[in-house]
């Protein structure tokens, strides 16, 4: 099935043409079409030399992020891959890249993107203040999970001064990144933190896949960066393992395993960001580590332990609200990423299923469940196929062609080798017999 979308500049006077699925506009009172609701007026406006280049990207992530939850991948042939037609404006600087970056798109998301650019320099209203006498060293995505929490920590147990950016699209969200943050900011002090907590919501949003989030969030990230200075390095706190994401099983190539930060997508992304003008760097301090070697090497493991059962890493995170229940039970705690939380937790000792709506390891029925027990089934196949025969996991690795590929083939399997053997740890020393058996 495909689909035309439209997305309106701010402002824009010019009609989109017939024929279009839907259009998307800025929360423009009193204009048709599907409104995103934000806060991008927090951010500060970005300077005269990257600014065109900046918000064309912030634009396009959002018009990206939008059109990728308008659709239903349940409704296309194969229940994943959908035609999608964007029609989006751009700066000049970003024009003759706009094939490139739909190539990237499909990449990231799956699906088959065609963007028809048009030339632009829309305002996006962008006219926050830094009122702060300090400036930050480093621009960080602050999401409320377990990794930022790391990230942030070691950074800030490094002396260093942290411009947080976190994005939200319900409350729950945006309470747990607050709490966090005002955390940090308590124990560090005001004159070291600074979050900016930014709402971007989408009420036609019927898809939850959504494999562009990490497009939207890394175009706030980087207005939020350009706009204090060009060279602050924005940095993405991701454990090695979930950044290369391997496919668990056969059915999860390609997007199935989500690509948000992975390193072919963060190195094409930052060369398209060099030829539209953008100097800004991305930064991933943990391409070489496993989740659990994130925690036992954080630089301040009392205050983690103090703060990490705060932190969400579900990607079911308003399973309480649909299924009933306490709202504060927001993990669901057999989704694939916390599965991995879980593990990861194991190899300090913290981990506690009743923390959880669900231990999965505890409910004996749970593999013979088609949605609970979908990602702990992959998760076995994948740790018993790793330790079988390795080479068709290794085989399913994008790791970009380039002289450097041998090197980053041998670090890879090393996070990979890490990483299974965090998750077979947890499941053989915490698994009842039922588990043990299957990865017998």
């Amino acid at each position: 099935m495909a689909i035309d979308v439209y997305l309106k500049a701010p402002g824009e006077k010019r009609r989109p043409p017939p024929g279009m699925t839907a259009v998307i506009h800025l929360d423009e009172p009193g204009q048709p079409g599907f409104p995103i609701h934000h806060t991008l007026g927090l951010l500060p406006a970005t300077s005269e030399s990257a600014g065109p280049a900046v918000r064309a990207f912030l634009l396009a992530s959002l018009g990206v992020w939008a059109a990728d939850k308008l659709l239903p991948r349940s409704m296309t042939p194969d229940a994943w891959t959908r035609q999608i037609t964007l029609h989006l404006p751009l700066s000049p600087g970003w024009m003759p890249l706009a094939p490139r970056l739909a190539s990237l798109l499909n990449f990231l998301t799956g699906d088959d993107w065609t963007l028809q650019a048009r030339e632009a320099s829309p305002d996006l209203g962008l006219k926050g203040q830094w009122l702060h006498p300090w400036p930050p060293d480093g621009v960080m995505l602050f999401s409320g999970g377990l990794d930022s929490l790391v990230g942030a920590l070691d950074l800030l147990e490094a002396g260093q001064r942290l411009l947080l950016v976190s994005h939200y699209d319900f409350g729950q969200l945006a309470s747990i990144q607050q709490t966090l943050a005002a955390a940090l900011r308590e124990h560090y002090g005001p004159g070291r933190v600074h979050h900016l907590d930014l709402r971007v919501q989408f009420p036609e949003a019927p898809e939850l896949s959504t494999r562009s989030r990490s497009l939207l969030y890394l175009g706030l990230g980087l207005a939020a960066a350009a706009g204090l200075d060009d060279v602050l390095p924005l940095i993405i706190p991701e454990n090695g393992w979930i950044s290369l994401n391997p496919p668990l099983t056969l059915n999860r190539l390609g997007s199935c395993s989500t690509r948000t930060t992975h390193p072919y997508f963060l190195e094409q992304l930052t060369g398209l960001w060099r030829e539209a003008g953008i100097e800004t760097r991305l930064l991933n301090p943990y391409q070489q580590h496993t989740k659990g070697e994130m925690l036992r090497g954080c630089r301040s493991r009392e205050l983690l332990h103090r703060l990490f059962s705060v932190s969400l890493s579900c990607s079911r995170p308003v399973v309480s609200r649909w299924q009933g229940g306490a709202a504060a039970a927001g993990a669901c705690g057999y989704c694939y990423p916390c599965l991995m939380r879980r593990a990861a937790l194991h190899t300090l000792g913290w981990d506690r299923g009743e923390d959880y709506r669900h231990d999965a390891l505890a409910e004996p029925g749970i593999l013979a469940q088609r949605i609970r027990g979908g990602d702990l089934r992959a998760l076995l196949l994948a740790v018993k196929t790793w330790e079988d025969t390795p080479e068709e996991i290794e085989a399913c690795l994008i790791l970009g062609a380039s002289p450097a590929w041998p090197m980053r083939f041998l670090a890879a399997r090393q996070v990979l080798n890490r990483g299974f053997q965090e998750i077979a740890g947890f499941c053989r020393e915490k698994g009842p017999g039922w588990l043990q058996a299957y990865l017998r």
